[in-house]
């Protein structure tokens, strides 16, 4: 049965129906004790006597009173009132992401900063040992300033952490479910939730990656006639590729890699999501920027160019009869409109050519690769690709090349390209991130005019470790042309030449590099292990 308005369920009272799910309906409420607005979630009395379905109502709450996050729906208390038993939370005025994506397709902006919050949520879920297993567009409510709300931990599954010895009381919550047993949404389910096997938080990773998909395609990437046809299309179908023109290639990259169909492929841990997620948002909003600064720049141009034009010529549009008879009446303001015309014209083409190309630098600093993989582990590879890069740049005529003595004794200590550039008397900055993921690395370039602090240029790789090698060659070619060096064919060689193909070589080389360089004794016999090897 239905609740009427006004109807009381203890310090309760029902303003209106709000939905109907699976486990139950959501009515508007007033908490008469507190005077402020609650949702209620109840499971009626028929359900409630089942009692797998009432055992995943208690879940729902006591997941999510588990929980302290401002991307999470609040839950307040659980309660039982005349055998009615229900849930009350925060009432979050809005809509579903759901709604929101059937209106329209979000700007790029917004599915970022909701991904991101999404993300967010699921990390502090994930740490509390939860997973939601329901993770999709009805289940993210959107407030009017668009904060994020997920929603509905009813067929959360709470895991035991391991090697844990004092496990915190949100922890402890078993929740186990039959092998076999499919629960969840089949569009977004991973494929090992789709077989009814074991889940973890990867599994969530591959909803959230569904959901993105949707976000920035206007549709889900697996589609059925039924759920069955869908669930086999998760499982044994690839998703149609996102448009490249739209969508930035590491941004891509994301959705890709969360729904890999192994989940030792995806993201391990929705933390490594959530920072990536964050870095493509910076990358966008830098050049965003950049847009607005030169955007005034070339209108400013163009409105000068078309006034110079237009006073020059006023009649550019008349008949060869007219011209000839302005010749004739008019030759002296002619010829002096068709002067300033072609320097107007000179003009233009200075300007394109130079505003389009920077000159050649002949100095340029490598400053130390910062490792942001979150292991400490992981400071040979930005030492070590620091060290190489520093080496194949020397090999470039005419230009010079601070040593790594020089350079390395800004490691860890904030940039200021104008600064170090007068230090080191050099024209142009070169600065790295590097973030490693499993056999994931990504690593992102900015070259720096050290004069202006303008960017040059920035790019991101994107290498499983197997092609480590690789990766040192294709980033010195490329600095070299950005620098505006021409190489000739021997040059080029010696810049981008590799000395062995093998990726686990190459890692020992580093490592054992990283560690004659800390000169120390046992770093000396570690640096001595690693080459020994090779």
């Amino acid at each position: 049965m239905r609740f009427a308005p006004h109807t009381r369920l203890g310090h309760f009272e029902i303003r209106k129906l709000l939905g109907v799910g699976g486990m139950g309906e959501v009515y508007l409420a007033e908490d008469t004790r507190l005077e402020r607005k609650v949702a209620l979630k109840i499971l009626p009395e028929t359900l409630a006597e089942n009692e797998e379905r009432m055992r995943r109502f208690v879940r729902e709450a006591k997941a999510a009173s588990a929980l302290n996050h401002p991307n999470i729906l609040t839950i307040y208390e659980i309660g039982e009132v005349a055998k009615t038993n229900f849930i009350a939370a925060e009432y979050v005025e809005g809509e579903t992401l759901y709604k929101r994506l059937k209106d329209q397709l979000p700007e790029l902006s917004f599915i970022l900063e909701v991904a991101i919050q999404v993300a967010s949520a699921l990390n502090a879920a994930h740490a509390a040992g939860i997973v939601h297993r329901d993770i999709k567009p009805e289940n993210v409510m959107i407030r009017s300033d668009n904060l994020a709300k997920l929603l509905d931990f009813g067929i959360a599954k709470l895991v035991e952490k391991q090697h844990e010895t004092n496990s915190e009381a949100a922890t402890a919550i078993k929740a186990e479910t039959s092998p076999g047993t499919i629960i969840g949404t089949a569009a977004y389910m991973s494929p090992e939730q789709a077989r009814g096997k074991t889940v973890d938080a990867r599994t969530d990773i591959f909803s959230f990656g569904v959901m993105l998909y949707e976000m920035l395609s206007g549709k889900p990437p697996f589609e059925g006639e039924n759920a069955l046809d869908i669930i086999g299309s998760i499982l044994h179908r690839e998703p149609a590729p996102l448009d490249e023109t739209e969508i930035p290639k590491e941004l891509r990259r994301i959705v890709e890699k969360c729904l890999r169909k192994d989940r030792e492929e995806r993201y391990q841990t929705a933390r490594d999501l959530l920072i990536d997620l964050k870095h493509i948002k910076q990358e966008l909003e830098f050049q965003n920027k950049l847009e607005r600064t030169a955007s005034p720049n070339r209108e400013e141009a163009k409105t000068q160019i078309i006034s110079a034009t237009t006073i020059a010529a006023p009649h550019m549009a008349s008949s060869a009869e007219y011209i000839a008879s302005e010749i004739k009446q008019h030759k002296r303001s002619f010829v002096i409109g068709l002067i300033v015309l072609l320097l107007a014209s000179i003009g233009l083409g200075y300007w394109y050519f130079t505003a389009r190309s920077t000159k050649q630098i002949d100095s340029i600093a490598v400053l130390p690769f910062v490792n942001e993989s979150g292991n400490a582990d992981n400071e040979y590879l930005s030492d070590g690709m620091t060290e190489s890069l520093i080496g194949s740049l020397s090999q470039l005529p005419n230009l010079n090349v601070k040593a790594r003595t020089s350079v390395f004794r800004y490691k860890g200590k904030e940039i200021d390209p104008k600064r170090i550039g007068q230090e080191l008397s050099v024209q142009a900055i070169l600065t790295g991130r590097i973030v490693q993921r499993g056999q994931d690395l990504t690593l992102y370039i900015e070259l720096i005019d050290a004069a202006t602090e303008n960017v040059l240029w920035k790019d991101n790789y994107a290498r499983s470790m197997s092609n480590l090698v690789s990766l040192q060659s294709d980033i010195a070619k490329d600095v070299s042309d950005k620098l505006k060096t021409k190489l000739s064919g021997a040059v080029e060689e010696q810049v981008t030449k590799t000395y062995t193909e093998n990726a686990e070589a190459y890692q020992l080389y580093l490592k054992g590099l990283y560690h004659w360089n800390k000169r120390t004794s046992d770093d000396l016999k570690l640096a001595s292990r690693c080459f020994s090897k090779l």
